[in-house]
C-alpha cells in the first residue's frame, strides 16, 4: 500500500488556513450571528460567549497544566466584585475597572499557586474548594455592608465613548474578547511557558531536570488562568447590570468543570463548543419537560442540574474525546 506524500506547498497552505481560521470563524459570528438570531438568540450567544472565556481558561489550568480547581467561581466573583466596587463607589471607566479585575485575580491566583505548591489532585481540588468557600464568605460581607444585600448595580459601560446598551452592541464586545483569549490562549501553549506546563504535569522529575521550575510553571499557569477568569466575571457583571455573591457559588465552579469535561480537557475549540452546549442544554430539557407536562417552576430550576449530570456523564464515557477525534480524522 503506497501513502501519498504531503508536498511543502501543500503543508503551508494548510498551516496557513488553521492561522486563518479563527479569524474567519470570528468574521462570521460577528456578522451572522446579530442578523441571524433575534433577541433571545443574542441573549444565548452572549451568555454562551462569556462562559466560553471563562472556560477556555479552566481548559488551560485543569487539561493543559494538570491541576484541578474548584475555585473557578471564586475568581469571576472577585472580578466582578472588584469592578463592581471601583465603578459605583470610584466612578472607574469600564476598561480600566476590567483591569484592575484581572489584576486582582491575578494576584489572587498567584497566592493560591503558592499556598498550593506542594498539593496536586485531589488535595489541591481541597484547596481551591476552601478558597471558594473563603471568597463566598466575604463576597456576601461585602455585599451586606456596601449594598444592604441588594446587589451592586452596575453602571452602563462605555468604550472609546460608546456606550454599550443593547444585546449586538454586547455581542459584538464578547465575542471580540472570546477571540482574544482564544489566540493568548493558543499562542501561550505553543510557547516554550505552554511546553513547560505539560512537561511539568507529566514528568515533574525530568522538567526540573531539565531548567524548568515547576514553581514558576504554577504559578505563571495559575496567575493567568485567573487574570481572564476575573476578567470575564467582570464583563459578565456589566453585562448582566447586578452583581450578587449568591452567583458565583460552588455550583458555578462545577458548571465549568463540566464544560471542560464535555470539550475534553485540554481542548480550546472545545470548551468553545461545551460552553454554548452547557448554555443551551437546560431550555432544550424545560421545553421538553413543559411538553410533557412537567411543572414549569420545577422544570426551570432543574433543568440545569439535569443538563450537568447527563453532560458529566457522557464525559465519563469519553464520548467527546471520541467526537473530537472523528472531527479531526484520527482513530477513535
Amino acid at each position: 500500500m503506497t501513502m501519498l506524500s504531503v508536498t511543502p506547498a501543500a503543508r503551508l497552505r494548510a498551516a496557513s488556513i488553521g492561522r486563518a481560521a479563527p479569524f474567519m470563524v470570528y468574521a462570521v459570528a460577528l456578522i451572522g450571528v446579530p442578523l441571524a438570531f433575534g433577541k433571545l438568540g443574542l441573549q444565548f450567544a452572549n451568555i454562551g460567549g462569556l462562559a466560553a472565556i471563562a472556560a477556555m481558561a479552566l481548559t488551560v489550568l485543569t487539561g493543559t497544566a494538570g491541576l484541578l480547581s474548584l475555585g473557578h467561581a471564586a475568581f469571576l466573583g472577585i472580578g466582578a466584585f472588584t469592578a463592581g466596587l471601583l465603578a459605583t463607589l470610584l466612578d472607574w471607566p469600564f476598561l480600566a475597572a476590567i483591569a484592575a479585575a484581572g489584576v486582582a485575580g491575578l494576584a489572587v491566583g498567584a497566592l493560591v499557586a503558592m499556598a498550593t505548591l506542594r498539593t496536586s489532585g485531589l488535595y489541591l481540588a481541597v484547596g481551591t474548594f476552601a478558597l471558594q468557600a473563603v471568597v463566598s464568605v466575604i463576597l456576601i460581607d461585602i455585599e451586606v455592608k456596601v449594598t444592604a444585600a441588594t446587589g451592586i448595580l452596575m453602571p452602563v459601560p462605555s468604550v472609546m465613548g460608546f456606550a454599550i446598551r443593547d444585546l449586538a452592541q454586547w455581542w459584538y464586545l464578547i465575542v471580540t474578547v472570546v477571540l482574544i483569549t482564544y489566540m493568548l490562549l493558543r499562542w501561550q501553549l505553543r510557547s516554550h511557558v505552554g511546553r513547560g506546563w505539560i512537561t511539568a504535569r507529566d514528568h515533574p522529575t525530568a522538567a526540573a531536570s531539565m531548567g524548568i521550575s515547576l514553581i514558576r510553571a504554577r504559578a505563571s499557569v495559575f496567575m493567568l488562568t485567573s487574570f481572564l477568569t476575573s476578567v470575564c466575571g467582570a464583563i459578565g457583571g456589566y453585562y448582566y447590570g447586578i452583581v450578587q455573591a449568591a452567583n458565583f457559588d460552588l455550583h458555578l465552579g462545577i458548571k465549568y468543570i463540566t464544560i471542560v469535561a464535555l470539550g475534553g480537557l485540554g481542548s480550546l475549540p472545545g470548551a468553545i463548543v461545551g460552553a454554548y452546549a452547557i448554555t443551551f442544554l437546560p431550555h432544550v430539557l424545560t421545553s421538553i419537560f413543559r411538553a410533557v407536562s412537567i411543572n414549569a417552576a420545577t422544570a426551570a430550576s432543574g433543568s440545569e442540574s439535569i443538563a450537568l449530570a447527563i453532560v458529566l456523564t457522557v464525559a465519563l464515557l469519553r464520548v467527546p474525546q471520541s467526537v473530537w477525534r472523528r472531527l479531526i480524522g484520527r482513530p477513535s
